[in-house]
C-alpha cells in the first residue's frame, strides 16, 4: 500500500464555457411512488437521533439516512429492515405501461431474512444498515454493533434468493456500513468493507467533542484448506468530518475519501494522513 495523501480539487476556468446558456429542466414533477404498509410490524424500522447525538456530524451520518436500500447489481430491487428485524423486499416495476404503473410500480413486500436479534431491546442502536457487495454476497449492519457477513445466492431472483450467515462478529459501539467490495484471488476470497461511527472524544475542549471513525475490515477465507471467515486486517482512521464519499479501488488495495477535513490513520498496516 502507498503513502496516503491528500488532494485538492481546484477549478480550470478554461473548461468553463462563458456562453453555456443553461441547462434545460422540465418542469414535469418527478414520480414519485408510494405504497401503504397495513400492519405497524411491516413498516419501516425507523431510528431516531438521541438527545446526546446533536452535532452536525450525527445528523449527517445517521439523521438523514435512506431506509430504502438500493440493490445494485439488481436495479429492480430495494430493500428495507422492518420493525421487527426482518429484512424486506420489495420489486419495482418500472418497464410497464405509464397507465398500469399508478398502481402496480411497487410489489408487494417479501421476507428474506431475519435478524436473530431483537432489535428492540437496544435502545443506543443506530439504524440497520446493509451494503450488497456483489451479486451473491451481502454485509449487513444490525445498528447494535454485530456485522454480518451473508451469502444471498443471487438475490433479487426468488428462486435462487436463500439468505444465510457465513459469518458474524460483534464490534463494540453501533455503526453503519458504507461500502463493501468481493475478491477472488488464488482460490482466497475476502470480503473488505469499511464501517462509519462517530466517537466521543474527551480531551476536545474546543470542538464538538466527537470525532469520525472509519474502520477499514477484511474478511478472508481460504478455499483450500476448507477454513471458516475471519477477520484478517483491522484498520482505523480518525476524522473530524463525515465524508461526503468513500470507496474502495476496485483491487481492495486503496480507499478514496471526498470529505470536508483530512483523516488520519491510528491503528493498523498503513499511519499517515488521508
Amino acid at each position: 500500500m502507498e503513502v496516503a495523501a491528500n488532494c485538492s480539487l481546484r477549478m480550470k476556468r478554461p473548461l468553463l464555457d462563458p456562453c453555456f446558456e443553461g441547462y434545460k429542466l422540465s418542469l414535469e414533477p418527478l414520480p414519485c411512488y408510494q405504497l401503504e404498509l397495513d400492519l405497524l410490524a411491516l413498516s419501516v424500522a425507523e431510528v431516531k437521533l438521541r438527545d446526546d447525538q446533536y452535532t452536525l456530524e450525527h445528523m449527517h451520518a445517521f439523521g438523514m439516512y435512506n431506509y430504502l436500500h438500493c440493490d445494485s447489481w439488481y436495479q429492480d430491487s430495494v430493500y428495507y429492515v422492518d420493525n421487527v428485524g426482518r429484512i424486506m423486499n420489495l420489486t419495482v416495476m418500472l418497464g410497464l405501461p405509464w397507465w398500469l404503473m399508478l398502481d402496480t410500480a411497487l410489489g408487494k413486500p417479501r421476507e428474506v431474512f431475519r435478524l436473530p436479534t431483537d432489535l428492540t431491546a437496544y435502545d443506543n442502536r443506530l439504524c440497520a444498515s446493509i451494503h450488497f457487495t456483489s451479486s451473491t454476497w451481502v454485509t449487513l449492519s444490525d445498528g447494535t454493533g454485530r456485522l454480518y457477513l451473508i451469502g444471498t445466492g443471487e438475490h433479487g431472483n426468488s428462486a435462487s434468493e436463500k439468505w444465510e450467515i457465513m459469518f458474524n462478529v460483534e464490534l463494540g459501539r453501533p455503526f453503519i456500513i458504507i461500502h463493501s467490495i468481493s475478491l477472488l484471488k488464488a482460490e482466497e476470497h475476502s470480503i473488505t468493507m469499511l464501517l462509519l461511527r462517530t466517537e466521543k472524544e474527551e480531551l476536545d475542549m474546543e470542538g464538538s467533542g466527537f470525532y469520525v471513525s472509519l474502520e477499514w475490515v477484511t474478511i478472508n477465507k481460504k478455499n483450500k484448506d476448507n477454513k471458516k471467515y475471519e477477520i484478517t486486517k483491522h484498520n482505523i482512521l480518525r476524522g473530524k468530518s463525515v465524508p461526503h464519499y468513500v470507496a474502495f479501488e476496485p483491487d481492495g488495495n486503496g480507499l478514496m475519501i471526498v470529505s470536508y477535513k483530512s483523516f488520519t490513520f491510528v491503528q493498523g498496516d498503513q499511519l499517515g494522513a488521508l
